[in-house]
């Protein structure tokens, strides 16, 4: 009942501000900090409106966040969740006057290869939990930027050796990465023996980008190299002008729709094969029905799919259902088997 609630809400509410809701998980309600929730979710917004991480951010601007509490507009518990309203244009106005550029444009989707080095022997790295790829894939909803990984099935390990990529043949990264569609691509070379990690970066103009960062531990070459991916995003989107872009991430409620003609609503889907979900986006791309998708972005097995349409909800339901091994679970949320 509070899902059907909130979504009425959401469908005929419009806003006089931009805001966007964060919601903070509680694990332990006894040690909660209100305070504290507050300045991060605040924090969150922050990092996704530049693509600046925070200890960067308050590095160049200590008090870049004090009274944090100026930029909520509400809060509240809810479930297990804690629930922020930002006000995303006091924020953008606090982060200007201290001389932070918002990150303007589209946000660029990246596919992620990753390798290692293991004595003497350089590995594939696959889709098993990694100390250095799994921080790297939480910057996406971190940041808001879409970053996938390849399935590195049969196909992929036929495609892309170690040695290909150690020996920079930038055709055979690209080559193997042309079945996901993908135009910016991104590999790393862990190097835990020399504390190092290599990065090779691709976009679709220009000769690939190469370098690499330093740590100690694992987690300082993931924050160092995370910092330079988001440089290098933002780089990508600096010759495109446009409002600046927030899209919320899966974990976070999509913002109210604006009064035009055509109505936002947000679908989740949950699935289990990559093809599979890229299958249904085609499926709703090449429907008679009037709706399009805006954008979506993924975490984990999940997604969150933007949508515009003039149909109501169960014309709606219809058109996904349509789509073979699409399930119902609730409203606009649907699992693939």
């Amino acid at each position: 009942m509070a899902f059907r609630v909130v979504l009425v809400f959401l469908t005929l509410w419009v806003p006089q501000s931009q805001a966007a809701e964060f919601r903070l998980p509680v694990e332990d309600p006894a040690v909660f900090s209100v305070e504290i929730a507050l300045d991060r979710a605040v924090q969150q917004a922050a990092e996704q409106m530049t693509g600046v991480p925070v200890n960067k951010l308050t590095s160049d601007a200590p008090d870049l966040f004090s009274l944090s509490e100026a930029f909520v507009n509400s809060y509240g518990f809810e479930s297990d969740a804690f629930v922020v309203d930002v006000d995303l244009e006091g924020l953008q106005a606090r982060l200007e006057s201290a001389g932070v550029a918002i990150w303007q444009g589209p946000r660029p989707q990246i596919l992620l290869w990753a390798t290692e080095e293991r004595g003497l022997e350089r590995v594939m790295i696959g889709n098993e939990p990694h100390p250095a790829v799994d921080p790297i894939l939480a910057s996406g909803p971190r940041f808001n930027i879409e970053i996938t990984r390849p399935l590195m099935d049969l196909e992929d390990t036929l495609a892309l050796a170690p040695a290909e990529i150690w020996g920079e043949f930038d055709g055979a990264v690209e080559a193997a990465s042309s079945r996901y569609g993908a135009e910016y691509i991104v590999v790393i070379g862990e190097r835990p023996a020399r504390q190092t990690m290599h990065y090779w970066m691709y976009s679709p103009e220009g000769s690939p980008v190469s370098g690499q960062v330093s740590g100690g531990t694992v987690s300082e070459r993931s924050d160092a190299l995370i910092e330079t991916l988001m440089a290098f995003a933002r780089s990508q989107s600096e010759s495109i002008t446009s409002e600046p872009v927030f899209e919320t991430p899966v974990d976070v409620p999509a913002q109210a729709p604006s009064a035009a003609s055509n109505v936002g609503f947000s679908l989740v889907v949950r699935y289990e094969d990559i093809v599979n979900f890229m299958a249904l986006l085609d499926h709703l791309a090449e429907s008679s029905a009037p709706l399009q998708v805006t954008q979506f972005s993924i975490s984990g097995q999940e997604a969150l799919v933007q949508i515009k349409t003039d149909l109501p909800l169960e014309a709606i339901d219809r058109q996904i259902s349509s789509f073979e091994g699409a399930r119902f679970i609730s409203p606009l949320v649907y699992a693939l088997n």
